[in-house]
């Protein structure tokens, strides 16, 4: 997501975030050169790099936020707990646990960084604290639940993992230079906010599997963040951004989704991760050629064709993933106003099951803004049409639900996707709003 506040590529970013109404979806080159900023700044780039600063503030506490609930859904479902401590520390640990807890915070520490002013030095320190912080929460949580177990090796981890993923961004942010941060790490790019998206929703499908043959539905998601990162690479980084750019955030974004998305099937994790890299340079050569024989002067905005191409991958997961599994229809219609149907248990399995669909449904927010972000209407208006748009995808589905006999339709699980759906929009607003914010400064 764009969460870097460093100044942005004014002729690469006309098209792409400007607020002057609907641009045309075809792809065209970008040929404008970076911008040096000038040595003496001035009252008015003062003013507009602090209010870069805030909203990459704004914008970094929701994602934060966002990534705090998915890890403490995963590490506290089935929310069953006590009145008072049922058990005390555990000292048992195992190599998978240790890999899951570094892996799981490390996006934190990341996202992290990238809410600091560029030319800040990482402060390590308040890091780590924020990853104990986090993680004291959810151990203390656990003293009430049967079902975990509070660990002080968690604490440690957890802790870790955050340092970790601020130590990574601040390593490749020190490999491009400072002006041409952002264009070359695509960080002011709307569309990658949909790759950040896709991790705790792998994390809840790989959760969500307890038979191993539901853990395939997480080639769709693996499919979109492929096609995603090939397509920014093609049409903006690869012009002047490392070469290495792609291989990096392709393998990057596999491990830390696809390590916990697949439950330690590592023939599984290996097999996917290769598919995100084929699909990316994939993506990556055809736009290349579409940039190349299209004429110059047109539309820059690429993110809508993107869209347009990785959207039905996401509707086959997201029908399979609520249907799933599909053989068990009985021709029997059956809702509930719970989360389940009054003679089934609430598994770990069932929650996370459910808080599978409430994602991908914030993903299915940030998309329908996608489509519309740019309209010229008030934002209200654009607000109301993505919910009435997620909520008839929503009761489609639940429709369907209502046949399967071990999930039935649900208006609980209805009511969490539009929450959803309106969280989906909301951060896609606050990316938005960045995304201005930098225009205004390199305008300045």
């Amino acid at each position: 997501m764009a969460l870097h506040t460093g100044d942005m590529q004014a002729g690469n970013t006309a098209g792409i975030g400007s607020s002057g109404g609907m641009a045309r979806d075809d792809m065209a080159p970008v040929t404008a050169p970076i911008a040096t900023p000038p040595a003496a700044t001035s009252p008015t780039r003062r003013l507009f790099r602090r209010v870069a600063d805030r909203t990459a503030l704004r914008l970094g506490r929701a994602v934060l936020a966002y990534l705090g609930i998915m890890v403490g859904i995963i590490t506290l479902a089935p929310f069953r707990f006590a009145s008072a401590p049922v058990h005390g520390l555990s000292f048992v640990w195992t190599w998978s646990d240790l890999v899951l807890n570094v892996v799981m915070f490390a996006p934190v520490g990341f996202v992290y960084q990238l809410t600091r002013p560029r030319g800040v030095a990482p402060d390590l320190g308040r890091v780590f604290l924020l990853g104990l912080a986090a993680s004291s929460a959810i151990e203390v949580a656990q003293l009430f639940s049967p079902l975990r177990y509070p660990s002080l090796f968690d604490l440690a981890t957890n802790s870790s993992g955050a340092v970790l993923g601020a130590l990574a961004y601040t390593r490749l942010s020190q490999r491009v230079p400072g002006h041409a941060a952002v264009q070359r790490l695509a960080l002011e790019l709307p569309l990658m906010g949909l790759v950040y998206l896709l991790v705790p929703l792998c994390w809840l499908i790989g959760f969500g599997s307890e038979e191993e043959s539901r853990r395939v539905l997480v080639l769709g998601p693996a499919l979109m963040a492929g096609g995603i990162l090939g397509t920014v690479h093609g049409a903006v980084v690869s012009r002047t951004g490392p070469g290495w750019w792609l291989a990096a955030t392709s393998l990057g974004w596999s491990l830390v989704a696809l390590v916990p998305g697949g439950r330690g099937d590592l023939p599984l994790v290996a097999a996917t991760s290769a598919l995100v890299v084929a699909v990316a340079v994939s993506c990556h050569l055809a736009t290349r050629r579409v940039l190349q024989g299209a004429p110059a002067g047109g539309s820059r905005r690429f993110e809508v064709p993107t869209l347009r191409r990785v959207l039905p991958v996401f509707a086959a997961y997201l029908t399979l993933s609520a249907l799933w599994p599909l053989g068990d229809a009985d021709g029997q219609w059956r809702g509930t106003l719970a989360l389940t149907l009054a003679d089934a248990t609430l598994t770990q399995g069932t929650v996370f099951r459910a808080l599978e669909q409430v994602a991908a449904f914030t993903l299915v927010g940030y998309m329908a803004a996608e489509f519309r972000g740019r309209d010229r209407r008030r934002q209200g208006a654009v607000m109301l049409q993505v919910v009435a748009w997620c909520a008839v995808v929503s009761a489609l589905l639940q429709a369907a639900r209502g046949f399967q006999p071990a999930t039935g339709a649900s208006l609980l699980l209805f009511l969490l996707t539009q929450v959803a759906s309106m969280t989906g929009h909301q951060l896609y607003v606050l990316q938005r709003d960045h995304v201005r914010a930098l225009l205004q400064r390199q305008r300045a």
